[in-house]
This record gives structure tokens, C-alpha cells and sequence, in this order.
């Protein structure tokens, strides 16, 4: 039976694949942007997925990876302090209808702004400081909304599959619009590193 590698990931190296892993799929919109030829094709309602636009798409991506920042009372700048102050992320307090769902150039410069955030924070904020995640379960109930003990690594990382999970949804509408998109965008980690081994596979094979 062949035994296990275990490599041992420090506090270090996870901090820095995940930061350069946002980093790298922001980036993925912005050069995205500067292929779509107007703004009217940003606008354009999908027919193979009925009521979604690529602004509408990239405006949602943007809204999960601001209001993990803006839940945090330190970095919202908030006037208004409490002993009690907690990191709380409500990923449901979505903005919807904003310029950047209609104008590239907006949406370019609001991608670009967090990818600043992000690199200002990155040696400042442990990845494992705790956050409460703020949810709602069952609209039509009484029930008040639930609240979930997390942490910042665990929501940052989930906004990045969150967005890869959008990007799919934005490819599709691309090619629907004959807008060039390169074959990865929008394909999860797992499913690149599956393709990377049967290549690799494929490769040992005709050795």
C-alpha cells in the first residue's frame, strides 16, 4: 500500500495563496472588461439564461467581496463604537441596480479599488479572526435571522468560490455574445487540477 504525503502548510503560505488568489480572479474581470466591446453588450439580457446580464453577474461578485470587508468595524471606518463590536458579514444586504451593473468603466475601477483593499489589509488582519455570519434561512417564518460563528479565512474563501461560480454564469453569456473568454475563467480549483493531472496522465502514457 503506498503511503501519504502530508505537506504542511504554514500560516504563511495559506495566507498568501489565498490573497493571490482573489487577487488573480478580481483580475479576471478586469481584463474581462476590456474585451467586451460596449456597454450595451454588458447589458445585454441573456436568452440562455433568462433575466442575467454580465453586469448584473459582475455587480453580485463585487457585493460578496465588499461586504465581507464592510462588516468589519475597524475597516468601515463605523463613527459609532461598542464594546460588543463584532466582525459581522450579512452577504443578503446586497446593493442592487448600481452604475457598475450598466458602465465597464465603473465596474473596472470598483474591481481595481478591492484589489487595493485586499493588499492593504493582507499583513494587518489574521485570516483566522473571528467573523459572525448573519443569514436568512426561512423568509416566510418569524423566526429572526440566524447567526453563524465563522471566520474571516473561511468567508473570504467562500466569496472566491462564490465568484468562480458567477464566472461560469458570466462565460456562458459571453460566448452566447460572441465575446472572446479564455478557457478557464469560471472553472473551479479542483476542476483545473483534475485536468492538469489526466494531461500529465496522458503525457506519462506515451513515454
Amino acid at each position: 500500500m503506498a503511503s501519504s504525503t502530508f505537506i504542511r502548510v504554514t500560516p504563511l503560505d495559506q495566507q498568501t495563496v489565498i490573497y493571490t488568489a482573489t487577487d488573480q480572479l478580481l483580475q479576471q474581470v478586469i481584463d474581462l472588461l476590456q474585451h467586451i466591446p460596449d456597454d450595451d453588450a454588458y447589458t445585454r439580457p441573456s436568452t440562455v439564461m433568462p433575466g442575467g446580464t454580465i453586469g448584473k453577474h459582475i455587480r453580485h461578485v463585487y457585493d460578496h467581496f465588499h461586504l465581507l470587508l464592510s462588516g468589519n468595524p475597524t475597516l468601515s471606518h463605523q463613527q459609532q463604537r461598542h464594546e460588543d463590536d463584532t466582525w459581522t458579514v450579512d452577504f443578503d444586504a446586497r446593493s442592487r441596480d448600481q452604475p457598475m451593473e450598466r458602465d465597464r468603466r465603473e465596474a473596472t475601477y470598483c474591481f481595481r479599488d478591492m484589489q487595493n483593499k485586499f493588499k492593504e489589509i493582507e499583513d494587518k488582519i489574521p485570516l483566522d479572526t473571528p467573523v459572525r455570519l448573519a443569514a436568512t434561512i426561512d423568509p416566510s417564518s418569524n423566526v429572526p435571522r440566524a447567526m453563524f460563528n465563522s471566520s474571516y479565512d473561511r468567508e473570504l474563501w467562500y466569496c472566491c468560490m462564490h465568484a468562480i461560480h458567477h464566472y461560469a454564469a458570466i462565460k456562458a453569456i459571453c460566448i452566447e455574445n460572441n465575446i472572446p473568454v479564455t478557457s478557464d475563467f469560471g472553472m473551479a480549483p479542483s476542476t483545473t487540477q483534475h485536468l492538469q493531472q489526466q494531461h500529465r496522465a496522458k503525457i506519462a502514457g506515451h513515454l
